[in-house]
């Protein structure tokens, strides 16, 4: 490891978009430690939603950064679509990605449509991109996460999150605080379809490591079930892909999961 790599938080540091993206998404194969972990993410991702099962008006995507490949799984089944995150820079990323000043999606979508070869790539994306109606600043660690015009007090339809919650937190009473700040953002019945990892401290972006909210698999069904949510279904990484390295440069998770989840009256 450098050894001018920083331990820091969200909140302490500027996100770098650019770098994030070149580390983890520039091919289906992800970065070398985390051996299958991206294509299970996406493969994960392309079921839950490729059945038409989990549908509706309105999908807020949690934690987007740089990279909306989750809101594109689900784009087929909504109507509106808000992306959100916490760094300005990711927000900003997203803009120019809309605009279409930024190309940066090919080897990830490409690979996602063609384990669902509904349509081509380019009509996927220009679907979602006419989708898209919002890109708004997120804090889940607050009360009312969404504070921002026009989505202030709107209650969605579906809610998906990739790799977020784990990292805007770092207790377990943190994370618990970030689900229930979620759930007030879902209406009852809806959908919650969650990519993350587990036994996790940290990950890498440059020259900063990032802090990470450590979760065991128990410990996840525990929170979300006591937050007013019946788990659907739980996969894991290591139940059907081969675990990441053993050396621990860039993230140090032991597992993986993708979670399709209901919220249900308490």
């Amino acid at each position: 490891m450098s050894t001018e790599t920083v331990l820091t938080t969200h909140k302490d540091v500027s996100f770098d978009p650019e770098t994030y993206v070149s580390t983890y998404y520039s091919s289906v194969a992800g970065h070398e430690e985390e051996g299958d972990g991206l294509r299970f993410f996406l493969d994960g991702l392309s079921d839950a939603f490729k059945s038409g099962a989990i549908t509706g008006i309105r999908l807020l995507d949690i934690g987007t950064g740089p990279m909306p490949h989750t809101a594109f799984c689900a784009a087929p089944w909504f109507e509106e679509i808000t992306l959100s995150d916490f760094s300005q820079k990711n927000l900003e990323f997203l803009q120019k990605w809309k605009d279409g000043k930024i190309n940066h999606m090919g080897p990830v979508c490409e690979y996602l449509v063609q384990i669902d070869p509904a349509s081509s790539f380019e009509k996927r994306q220009d679907e979602l991109k006419r989708k898209v109606k919002n890109i708004v600043k997120c804090d889940v660690t607050q009360s009312n996460p969404m504070v921002s015009a026009p989505v202030d007090g709107v209650v969605f339809d579906a809610i998906t999150s990739s790799l977020c919650l784990e990292a805007a937190s770092i207790t377990l009473e943190d994370y618990a605080k970030s689900v229930r700040n979620l759930s007030g953002l879902l209406k009852c019945g809806g959908h919650l379809v969650l990519v993350g990892v587990l036994e996790e401290t940290f990950y890498r972006v440059g020259d900063f490591r990032f802090k990470c909210t450590y979760i065991t698999k128990d410990q996840l069904q525990d929170i979300y079930q006591k937050e007013g949510f019946e788990i659907i279904s739980l996969k894991d990484l290591n139940e059907t892909y081969s675990a990441h390295m053993e050396e621990y440069d860039y993230s140090d998770f032991k597992n993986a999961f993708v979670m399709v989840a209901r919220k249900v009256e308490r």
